[in-house]
């Protein structure tokens, strides 16, 4: 059996660890190549070198051009950047009456979905889509809202507490059929299932670094025409005018470097998470009062076109525990040596008032019984996770459970 002496990180779709050619590739900047790219100097020259081989890697893993990748601080501003890129085209450049409605799922990151909630506070309608109970959504529920007023979709690709992939290629068409403009939160796919934007045919796509082994504070952004959508900031010529300000050059080229290693890594490191998943999967859902969130056991084996890669992100595994806290089982976890999550962005917390810990609007929208929507479990495997450690992680969470429940009957 596993020895808990060593700690198990298994919370990579929170942040990954940074592999160590992307550090030292990062240190090498910070400490000699640190010239500003927009100066034309021999440091600045060799930034800029850096700069775009960066932008050459990330363009590369997605089947893009390099001019079509924008440097951001990360998801969060990617998304932002998008989502109010669109809501503040100039009215010429928005065709007549398409100015006013986005569509997006309910299912969506908050920074999706809060910045959706202030374009309707701000007059925008917005449409919410539903989920099935794992969290697929119904393309002719898409195709029924879209009307000559919808200026954009925007649909999450791998969701972050779930772990359900959406088809891109599918929405996409439906989509371009509309002329409406497509973007998609790839957070948590990109770097990990194969994505060619270019077959996709979207619009927009968001990427952060620190979900593929590179460091934080760094992200981008895939757009395919940048007439499409206004810049958030004003004050420089950087990234094409998209996102000025001084590049950060050390996380971009640790992005860049990060994603020029997983390129040929994708696939057998997904062959690999998807072993070590299924068998944690299996052994959860022996415990007594598990239930599984996101896609069904069935279909995480089963293969589907290759576009669409597979139903549940690789190494992606979520529960819930009938009549226990997440945080709870989280914390409990934690002292054994694990590190998992409750779902990250699952619940809103007033730091005054632990007590106000709201249930997953995710949960929520996918049809989740009251009695288990609070006890959810997010364990998200990476590169250095091992089968021994799959064992510990599923027997140390019965053990959990089993307890929690004995003390729960003793108090009653």
């Amino acid at each position: 059996m596993y020895s808990n002496m060593n700690k198990i990180y298994a919370d990579n779709g929170a942040t990954t660890k940074v592999r160590d050619e992307v550090a030292e590739a990062m240190l090498t900047v910070l400490k000699e190549d640190f010239g500003n790219p927009s100066s034309i100097h021999r440091f600045g020259r060799t930034a800029r070198v850096h700069l775009e081989e960066a932008r050459k890697n990330i363009a590369s893993l997605i089947n893009a051009k390099e001019e079509q990748i924008f440097f951001t601080s990360g998801g969060t501003e990617s998304i932002n950047t998008v989502i109010f890129g669109v809501s503040n085209l100039p009215e010429e450049r928005i065709p007549k009456n398409k100015d006013r409605h986005i569509i997006t799922t309910k299912i969506e990151h908050p920074a999706v979905k809060e910045s959706l909630e202030y374009l309707e506070k701000k007059g925008w309608n917005v449409t919410w889509l539903n989920t099935d109970k794992e969290g697929f959504l119904d393309f002719d529920e898409l195709r029924s809202k879209i009307s000559p007023r919808t200026t954009l979709v925007s649909v999450i690709h791998a969701n972050n507490e779930i772990g359900t992939i959406q088809n891109l290629k599918k929405i996409s068409e439906i989509c371009n059929e509309n002329n409406v403009l497509f973007h998609t939160d790839a957070v948590q796919s990109f770097g990990k299932i194969p994505l060619d934007v270019t077959n996709l045919n979207i619009d927009f796509m968001s990427m952060s670094g620190h979900k593929i082994y590179g460091p934080k504070g760094v992200g981008a952004i895939y757009i395919k025409s940048k007439d499409k959508l206004s810049p958030m900031l004003i004050g420089g010529g950087q990234e094409n005018k998209i996102r000025p300000g001084t590049e950060n050059i050390s996380g971009i080229v640790g992005f860049g470097v990060a994603a020029k290693l997983l390129k040929d890594e994708i696939l057998p490191d997904a062959q690999k998470l998807r072993t070590l998943q299924l068998e944690l999967m299996e052994r959860l859902l022996r415990i007594e009062n598990v239930m599984l969130t996101g896609p069904a056991l069935n279909k995480v084996r089963e293969n589907i076109p290759h576009e669409n890669f597979l139903n549940r992100i690789s190494g992606h595994v979520s529960i819930c525990c009938k009549d226990i806290e997440g945080e709870s089982l989280v914390l409990q976890a934690d002292l054994k040596g694990i590190a998992v999550s409750s779902g990250s962005a699952c619940s809103t917390r007033n730091t005054a008032n632990s007590a106000s810990i709201k249930p997953s609007y995710v949960l929520l929208a996918c049809g989740i019984p009251g009695n288990y929507i609070k006890g959810s479990l997010r364990i998200t495997l990476g590169k250095d996770n091992s089968k021994d450690e799959v064992l510990y992680i599923s027997e140390t969470i019965k053990d959990i459970a089993e307890n929690v429940k004995k003390k729960t009957a003793v108090l009653k």
